[in-house]
């Protein structure tokens, strides 16, 4: 049945447009939030609908009418993306924080007393580890040598002694193996009190701005900050083979105000220096070997040593974004030798091998499969979501907890596997039965493996289908039609994931539809990573 309202639209009736305003207009506004700033929304949101106006002799009264305009809203607010100009912050203005009524130098000096007396707390040795780093600006192996303390023992207070001041702040400090300022390129601004103190401006001259790191999620709590292990020179650090590195634009971009890095290179940490010999896997009669290629010197045992000893610490992070082609950390097709002659091309690196062996259900990549879209989401959904239960695992968490958790996360975990969504439930309805370390185990076992299965668009449609259901009672023919058609386009391959998920939660929030409004799945990862947009192939 075609909406009376669509044919009065495309026969060109003002009066239809003013219709449309009203009704799609907090659609097309929700919509448009994900994508620009929320100063930008009220005019792009104009800009659209002259748009939707200039182009009414191409609407099809036969279709949708809100999945045509979000289609049109969707393109103006990545054109506005494309142009948008990264807002800089000069340094001078940063090294006179004295506001005009003296208050800014007294929250600051108030917010240093905090620190102060955080670090006092803070057993010797991770004190002096981490005041030599941010108020002595000493790196870790400045440190390392000052202190005469072995490189990896400076590294492992610095982490301990971030996270304990972490807890005595209320506040998420950074940290991990090699948490420490960075000396060259451009500084975030942190939220973490803490971090603010202690943080210190790059040497380029400018901070860019990268949004805010206090982000709040659509129910008022703390956005939970996933820690990710990174190949350090996908960070920007010079320590690949030849002296450089391998930045990557995505990882040190959007994903870097949303994240803790926690930075790793096997080779330098097994001595070998940077620049270096190049390496290789070889075959041999015990295995895969990691050998120099000039000095022929075998490094296997101590790059497996290397990796055994940092497993045990991997249960603290969410993911690992590792270096694509390397022998030691390569997930993926590295070249097994003989002689001169290629093998094999299905290799792991030897660092890579040892750890996804140990952790079979950590979310692990590499920046080159990171570059195709739909991977990119699906390992930041996971990233985010393993996050989120180690949150929940790690805090004084009770049964009724644990529970409402899974129901937050149902359609996510249906899309990815839906017989571990039912084993979930299952562990689930036993969760004031069962001891709470066997419990939290099983759950997470659980939920680690539905997310390592791919969401495919049949599963999607499912899981937006089952959303539907709680939702269309309350709305009208047309609407509904109108969502089963916008499902139908994501199905066929005509627009991305966003478009019907997000009319779904305009209804759900509109009509006060609380369980499907607050599932994960409608808002799995900050919106402004944008993953969902692109159209399946």
């Amino acid at each position: 049945m075609t909406d009376p309202l669509n044919t009065r639209f495309a026969e060109g009736d003002e009066a239809a447009l003013v219709e449309c305003f009203q009704i799609h207009g907090p659609l097309i506004r929700s919509y448009l939030r994900r994508f620009v700033r929320p100063q930008d929304v009220e005019d792009l949101q104009q800009i659209v609908f002259a748009e939707v106006w200039r182009s009414r002799h191409r609407f099809d009264p036969a279709r949708s009418l809100p999945a045509w305009m979000l289609g049109i809203a969707h393109k103006r607010a990545v054109d506005q993306l494309r142009i948008r100009t990264l807002q800089t912050v000069p340094l001078d203005v940063i090294a006179d924080p004295a506001g005009d009524d003296g208050r800014t130098d007294g929250d600051g000096l108030a917010e240093r007393d905090q620190v102060r007396r955080a670090l006092a707390k803070l057993p010797e040795p991770q004190r002096q580890a981490i005041e030599l780093a941010y108020y002595g600006d000493l790196t870790q192996r400045e440190i390392s040598e000052k202190l005469s303390v072995p490189l990896g023992t400076i590294k492992a207070r610095m982490a301990r002694g971030l996270r304990r001041l972490s807890g005595i702040l209320g506040t998420a400090a950074t940290g991990g193996w090699d948490a420490e300022p960075r000396r060259s390129g451009t500084t975030a601004a942190r939220g973490a009190s803490g971090r603010r103190a202690m943080g210190r401006v790059s040497k380029v001259g400018t901070v860019r701005g990268t949004g805010r790191a206090d982000e709040s999620d659509e129910k008022g709590g703390q956005v939970v900050r996933p820690r990710i292990a990174v190949s350090s020179c996908l960070m920007g650090e010079p320590v690949r083979f030849d002296g450089g590195h391998s930045r990557d634009r995505f990882l040190n971009g959007e994903l870097d105000k949303h994240v803790e890095w926690v930075h790793i290179c096997p080779e330098m940490e097994i001595g070998l220096g940077s620049p270096r010999e190049t390496l290789r896997l070889e075959r041999s009669p015990d295995g895969t070997r990691l050998i120099s290629r000039r000095s022929r010197v075998d490094l296997t045992d101590r790059m497996t040593a290397l990796a055994e000893e940092r497993v045990p610490a991997l249960h603290e992070v969410d993911g690992y974004v590792l270096k694509s082609r390397s022998p030691s950390c390569g997930v993926h097709g590295i070249p097994v030798h003989a002689g001169s002659a290629t093998v094999d091309r299905k290799g792991r690196g030897v660092f890579a091998a040892v750890v996804l062996d140990a952790h079979p259900l950590l979310p692990v990549e590499d920046e080159g499969r990171l570059k195709d879209a739909l991977l990119r989401e699906t390992f930041v959904e996971r990233v985010f979501a393993r996050a989120r239960l180690r949150a929940l695992l790690e805090s004084d968490w009770r049964p009724r907890d644990l529970v409402s958790f899974h129901a937050r996360h149902k359609m996510q975990l249906l899309a990815h596997n839906p017989a571990a969504f039912r084993e979930a439930g299952r562990v689930v309805a036993r969760a004031g039965t069962r001891p709470r370390e066997e419990l939290a185990a099983d759950y997470a076992r659980v939920f680690g493996t539905a997310f390592a299965a791919k969401a495919s668009i049949g599963r999607h449609v499912n899981v937006l289908q089952h959303c539907v259901g709680m939702v269309g009672d309350a709305l009208d023919p047309v609407r509904r039609a109108d969502l089963a058609e916008v499902i139908a386009s994501y199905q066929a391959g005509q627009v991305a994931l966003s478009v019907p998920a997000t009319l779904i939660r305009h209804h759900a929030q509109g009509l006060a539809v609380e369980y499907v409004r607050d599932q994960t799945y409608f808002s799995p990862y900050p919106e402004d990573l944008r993953l969902r947009n692109h159209v399946p192939a």
